[in-house]
């Protein structure tokens, strides 16, 4: 699937309309108060958001709304739950949309612990080659695949072709959820201490933990690596800029020397020494050059395969 690994879906019976407006309003009193519109602050439940039928024009819903809080995402999403859970889950709801072609699109809306977990996901499952759209705080569609943010929701929904009828469907019906949620919020602060410059559009990733941060760079060791958030950027000229934030300077100084340890000790690192500046340097097994450097409560790291490339991009952070 396009932009990320998808859940493996249970299978579910059919209902008839009167049986799905019943299931939907028995989710509102489970998964949260059934508002209309969501707001910043509020206790509001994702079934609220959901297009009702013809919402989306000639969309209506298909089969039983299901919903999942907590621990129970696991039984939902076969060995994908974890990235969720790290950047700070709450609950999910899916409902199945249907048109008289025999299209079909399946809706989720994941509700995150807050706005920066909300677009921390979201950067997480796009894959920055898709289509991007005018959908909340960003909006990504590949293939038959989107996916959107905003506030601390994010919302996903697969087609299983790409005919123009389903990508239609699959616009109209993330629009209807889109303008019931108030809610904005804005991306994290330290996506802002990225280099605007040359930076790939849809390349940003913003991290929470081990995991994410596996999936852009994996280091051989976890030794240094607590770090509170981080983000990730890709550049026109092949660099890579990763910032580690620890919260305090102090904090960041004891992670580099562990981190800095578990590198010395890995066989998949080397430390050249022909080069002249204050940023320590390392190449990886691929060949790269990994050039860090500190900046207060940050680590900072440039990646390129040239070591002259690499220092001059941890040089451009400050």
């Amino acid at each position: 699937m396009p932009g990320g690994a998808g859940p493996r879906r249970r299978g579910r019976t059919a209902v008839n309309a009167n049986a799905a407006a019943a299931v939907l309003a028995l989710a509102l009193c489970v998964f949260g108060i059934g508002v209309v519109r969501a707001r910043a602050g509020q206790q509001v439940s994702p079934a609220a958001l959901l297009p009702a039928d013809g919402e989306a024009p000639g969309w209506a819903r298909q089969g039983e709304l299901q919903g999942y809080e907590g621990e129970d995402l696991y039984t939902y999403i076969n060995g994908g739950a974890e990235i969720y859970q790290e950047y700070g889950f709450r609950r999910v709801v899916v409902q199945d949309y249907g048109n008289a072609s025999g299209r079909s699109i399946s809706f989720e809306i994941f509700e995150m612990e807050d706005t920066a977990a909300a677009f921390g996901i979201f950067t997480f499952k796009r894959s920055g080659r898709g289509r991007r759209l005018d959908l909340g705080g960003g909006g990504e569609l590949e293939s038959y695949y989107l996916n959107f943010w905003k506030g601390r929701f994010l919302a996903t929904l697969t087609g299983f072709d790409e005919s123009a009828g389903t990508v239609e469907g699959l616009v109209a019906l993330a629009g209807a959820v889109d303008a019931k949620i108030e809610e904005v919020g804005r991306a994290p602060e330290l996506v802002d201490v990225l280099p605007s410059e040359d930076l790939l559009a849809g390349s940003v990733k913003y991290l929470r933990g081990l995991l994410g941060l596996n999936n852009v760079y994996p280091f051989p060791t976890a030794r240094g690596l607590a770090f509170r958030d981080a983000a990730r950027g890709l550049y026109e000229s092949g660099e890579t800029i990763l910032i580690l934030e620890y919260g305090t300077a102090e904090a960041r100084g004891a992670a580099w020397i562990e981190l800095r340890s578990g590198l010395e000790g890995s066989e998949g690192f080397e430390r050249p020494t022909d080069y002249l500046a204050d940023a320590v340097v390392f190449k990886d097994a691929k060949g790269r050059y990994l050039a860090f450097g500190q900046a207060g409560s940050r680590l900072v790291v440039g990646i390129h395969a040239s070591l002259s490339w690499a220092l001059a991009t941890v040089a451009r952070v400050r």
